[in-house]
């Protein structure tokens, strides 16, 4: 789980979505998603899942990082997902602390209705 073809699926996904095209219209960032030791850079646009990319170096750049356990994460992505692990508020919560946000979070909050959404499509994968 978490492979480029994993990605690609949940690329899909996404960009498959119809409500994604108007609910994300104005959701353009870059995000680095870390699900354990896997870590991929990924470039929304108008709220398209456009690319994505698991080469990093010290020259890549994004806005927010989302990172937490694969195990964790394994556990959002089930069709119905266990208490603690619905979303990415209750998974971020400091009384779980299972997935940490770092960076500029106003671009968490300024798309928080798409990026959520996008991540619910990880659950279609």
């Amino acid at each position: 789980m978490f492979d480029t073809a994993w990605v690609k699926k949940w690329q899909d996904a996404v960009n498959s979505n119809g409500p994604m095209s108007w609910i994300g219209k104005h959701f353009t960032a870059d995000l680095l998603f870390g699900f354990g030791d896997k870590q991929y850079v990924v470039s929304f646009q108008k709220g398209k899942l456009a690319e994505f990319s698991d080469a990093l170096g010290p020259e890549t750049c994004y806005q927010l990082a989302i990172r937490g356990p694969a195990e964790s994460w394994a556990k959002f992505c089930q069709k119905v997902p266990p208490p603690m692990y619905n979303d990415i508020w209750a998974m971020a919560h400091p009384l779980h602390g299972r997935v940490t946000l770092e960076g500029n979070q106003m671009v968490l909050w300024q798309n928080m209705r798409a990026l959520c959404w996008a991540l619910d499509r990880m659950r279609e994968v």
